[in-house]
Formats: C-alpha cells, structure tokens, sequence
C-alpha cells in the first residue's frame, strides 16, 4: 500500500521532473528549482547566473554582480502541481553570500487500496504530497588571485524535506560551482549540484539527483547573451543538452528563448524542449516570465518578480 502511495505521487510530478533513466532518485523537485529568467532560457544559465536565481544553479554566480537583490516567483505546473522559489542575494565585506528556498506541493492524488473479494480496487480518498528545500549559500570572486586569476568560486548547504500523505523524509546536500570570466565577451562554468544523503521514507532509501553542470556564455554584445550548457544526472542516466539566448532592448526589456535536448519528443511533441520568456525591468524592480509547451500534457508558466537595491 505505502509502495502505491509512493508511486502515485511520483506519476503526479512534472515531466521534467521525472527520474527516467536507469536509476531511482528521491527529491526530483530539485531538477526544476530554477529562476523564470534561467527557465527561458532552458535552463542555459550556469555561466551567466548574475541574479540572485545562481543560488539554484551555480552558486559562484552570486559573485558576479554587487546589488542586493531578492525574488519571489511561482509556477502553474502539469498534474494540478504549483511550485514557488524565493531568493536573496546580499554581501558580507568582499563576500557574497545567498538564500533560497523551493515549494512544490501536489494535491487531489486519489488513495487506493488492495483488490478486494471481487477484484476491484477500492477509493479510500486522496492524500497529497509536498517538498521543499532551503538553501544558504556563499561566493568569493577571485577565488585564485594569483594561480587563476578571474575564477569565482561558491558553494551552498541545502537541507530538503519531502512528505507523501503521512509520511515524512528528510535529506542534506551540497552544491559547488566555479565560474572563470575568460575575457570580458566570455565565461566558462562547471558546477556539481545535490550532493548528499539519501532520503529514507520506510524500509529503502533513494539518493538525491546528483548534477554535473558544464556552461559557456558568449556576451555578442552588451545587449545580447548567447548560453550553453550541458546537464548531467548520474543516478537517473539523464543528459541534457540545451542552448539558449537572451537579448535586451534599451537594458529595460528583454526577450529570452532556448531548447532543452533530451526529452521524450516521439510520446510528448516536438515542441517539448522548447523555452520562451520575456524580463522588464524599471528604477531596481523586475517581472519575468517563462513558457514551456508540453505538448497534450500542457503548458507551463512561470512568473517573477525581483527587487535590487
């Protein structure tokens, strides 16, 4: 029965979400905690990374701008899920240091039952599943003055709780990321994410899903941002590939779009992978927004909003 209820709420997360390789992870909530200015971009944005959302991809990224800066943003998800982050990038003397925290809740999952005597299977209900995870991080620029000048380096701790129905489970991770500023047109990325213990709810227990993260950014012009990246998880056996661009008008508004490879396009669609977004930002306050088809599953949205100062 337990082993139902823990499937039923997999099956009722986002297909992005989903472990669909080899392996089994807990926690895949975790694979979709990005900004909607990262999402329009698809997930492209390890190397970029210059708000207060690095603390969700590459924490090094912190390192790279010197405002303050919070955020709040939330998702219409597939299956009736919602999912918010919130963010906050501050300083400490020449250090930089960062929060961030992901809610995802499902809700309406129907309870089932054994078969009983006549073979049906029997409604007893509906339970709902949540997750969250709570983030700290901290960035130092020039990490290697000496050795390796224009390196950024970060690292944050997570701590992560999941619960399906009455059942509870809890995990820690780590996450490290370096970002070197090549030149001033040029930076090159490399971060590892969700890497901790494994989340027990009964008798077994799943690891988290461990990232490798390998970003380029190539700033064409100041108004113009061209990203790639490549994403690996090593449980799941997953690898995605994804490029994406961001291009701003007058520095106040901004048009985003990118493609994630990778996704089951023959049963989903051919527009599955594919990211679209727009940012405005007036006088330290910003809007931003994501949209991602998937195809008869339906669509994604995803709204921000950022204050610097």
């Amino acid at each position: 029965m337990k082993k139902t209820l823990i499937l039923c709420a997999a099956l009722a997360l986002p297909a992005p979400a989903y472990a669909s390789g080899a392996g089994t992870t807990a926690a895949p909530f975790l694979k979709a905690a990005m900004s909607p200015r990262a999402v329009g971009m698809a997930g492209a944005f390890s190397a970029l990374a210059n708000d207060s959302g690095a603390v969700f991809v590459n924490p090094a990224g912190l390192a790279q701008f010197e405002e303050r800066e919070a955020a709040v943003d939330f998702s219409t998800y597939l299956q009736d899920a919602r999912m918010g982050n919130v963010s906050y990038a501050g300083h400490a003397g020449g250090n930089r240091f960062g929060f961030g925290a992901t809610f995802m809740t499902v809700g309406g999952i129907s309870k089932r039952g054994l078969n009983d005597a006549a073979g049906a299977v029997p409604e007893l209900g509906n339970f709902s599943a949540s997750d969250m995870a709570v983030t700290l991080a901290y960035a130092k620029a020039d990490v290697l003055p000496y050795s390796l000048p224009r390196l950024d380096g970060g690292f944050s701790v997570k701590f992560i709780r999941s619960a399906i129905d009455d059942k509870t489970a809890f995990a820690a991770a780590a996450d490290a990321g370096v970002i070197y500023r090549a030149n001033p047109k040029i930076n090159l990325a490399l971060a590892v994410q969700n890497l901790g213990t494994k989340m027990k709810f009964e008798e077994e227990a799943d690891p988290l899903p461990l990232c490798l993260r390998a970003g380029g950014l190539y700033r064409v012009s100041p108004r113009l941002n061209v990203a790639a990246e490549v994403a690996q998880y090593l449980q799941d056996e997953q690898f995605y590939p994804s490029v994406g661009a961001e291009y701003w008008f007058r520095s106040s508004f901004a048009l985003r779009g990118g493609y994630k490879f990778g996704y089951d396009t023959s049963n989903l669609g051919s527009e599955v992978g594919l990211s679209l977004g727009f940012g405005v930002k007036v006088s330290g306050l910003g809007v931003d927004y994501a949209f991602l088809p998937f195809g008869d599953l339906g669509s994604i949205h995803r709204f921000g909003f950022w204050l610097q100062f």
